[in-house]
């Protein structure tokens, strides 16, 4: 709800519908408004529309699926900036019930079947390079645990294990520091990336590694990063990469996909996080998330506190006649980001506080997550982008997976 772009006469809403409480909370803004603008301005509410006129124009706008109780019409704020909000009790006509967990699981197996079904057709999502090898054949494709399957590891055991080093000498090793290591044609799939041998990546697709990162030759987007060296080695040689789920495509044409596609894909990546958030937050029964990256010699961490997990949000602008306005849903949350390393103390509470749940994720999805909320903070009207120390931000559903049976 930037103002810059608006014009005299154009109206911009934003509203959030509070499905387990019942009500709407809605915020128009028109330079109309403006207490310098001399003229009445009429605000209605009823049935399904809502309604704004002067004595020389009218704007409505007709909400997909909801209906408004039009006397319990409250809270009505006027801000000097050109914003007007106020509340309202709405619900769906079909008083369905609503569903909000959202399973992530799911999601990646079915990563692993589009892998094994069209593994040899990986191409960078900017431009279309081919990432993968022809010859690529994977034998095994398969499902990887949570990133801190190791951390509870020890609990399984009830005694040391110990490995001989072929000189008659044995080593302890923590069960916590083993990694899972994919061979040569093994493909190990998480909930952000995959892990796949180097000799799979076709020869000249990929720049020469800087800083472990993996970028496209074409293009320069980022397709992933190596594997540190003391758990990046695979049992047969060669390195370990971790490629970005929110980077490539698996695509069953033998030509790379169109630009709807592409632009389909961004869609994917903020559908992607919304869910691994709210998987994670259903498993650990925790509101109170940290992501951290997993990316040596990086600093990251965000902390994100979920406040609504299943809203609806109608926006729009007009400057005249009827608009439909179809909602999309999403996650709202409280996020706060620290990129540099002198502010790690913060940072090392959040980690300390059992009440907090992390999350694991490489440097460059880190990244891609906290930019998602940056943009949609900047749609949120303008006393609504920060909470205290907190900025305010939301991830979306696609629509085709909005409500899971």
């Amino acid at each position: 709800m930037a103002k810059d772009s608006l014009t005299f006469h154009e109206v911009k809403i934003f509203a959030e519908h509070k499905q387990t409480m019942g009500h709407i909370n809605v915020h128009l803004h028109s330079k109309r408004f403006s207490e310098n603008i001399v003229c009445d301005n009429f605000v209605t509410v009823e049935n399904d529309t809502l309604s704004v006129e002067d004595a020389n124009l009218r704007v409505s706008f007709k909400f997909k699926d909801l209906m408004f109780e039009s006397s319990t019409c409250r809270n009505l704020q006027y801000d000097r900036r050109g914003e007007l909000t106020f509340t309202v009790q709405a619900d769906k006509p079909n008083s369905e019930t609503v569903s909000v967990a959202h399973r992530n699981h799911d999601q990646q197996d079915q990563y692993v079947r589009e892998i094994k079904t069209y593994q040899d057709r990986c191409y960078c999502n900017v431009c279309g390079k081919k990432v993968l090898k022809d010859s690529c054949h994977f034998l095994r494709v398969m499902p990887l645990p949570s990133d801190n399957w190791s951390d509870f590891s020890d609990m399984w055991f009830c005694h040391n294990h110990s490995h001989s080093d072929g000189f008659g000498d044995t080593t302890d090793h923590k069960m916590s520091d083993l990694e899972l290591k994919p061979k040569l044609k093994d493909c190990f799939v998480a909930e952000t990336y995959f892990l796949v041998h180097s000799d799979q990546i076709s020869p000249g697709s990929i720049l020469p590694v800087q800083d472990a990162c993996l970028s496209c030759r074409r293009c320069r987007n980022i397709l992933g990063e190596v594997m540190p060296e003391k758990n990046g080695q695979s049992n047969g040689g060669g390195k370990i990469f971790k490629m970005l789920r929110s980077s490539v495509c698996f695509s069953p044409d033998l030509n790379f996909p169109d630009k709807e596609a592409l632009q389909f894909s961004k869609e994917e990546t903020e559908c992607m996080f919304a869910k691994l958030v709210m998987e994670h937050s259903r498993v650990y029964t925790s509101f109170k998330l940290c992501v951290t990256t997993s990316t040596d010699r990086k600093q990251f961490d965000c902390l994100m506190w979920i406040i609504d997990p299943n809203l609806m949000i109608f926006t729009g602008s007009s400057n005249s006649d009827i608009n439909i306005l179809t909602p999309f849903t999403a996650v709202k949350v409280l996020f706060k980001t620290i990129l540099e390393r002198g502010a790690s103390n913060e940072s090392t509470g959040w980690k300390k506080d059992n009440s907090i749940h992390m999350i694991t994720l490489p440097h460059s999805s880190c990244l891609s997550l906290v930019k998602i909320l940056i943009d949609n903070c900047k749609t949120l009207p303008m006393k609504s982008r920060k909470h205290q120390e907190f900025n305010v931000g939301y991830l979306k559903f696609q629509k085709k997976a909005n409500l899971p049976s």
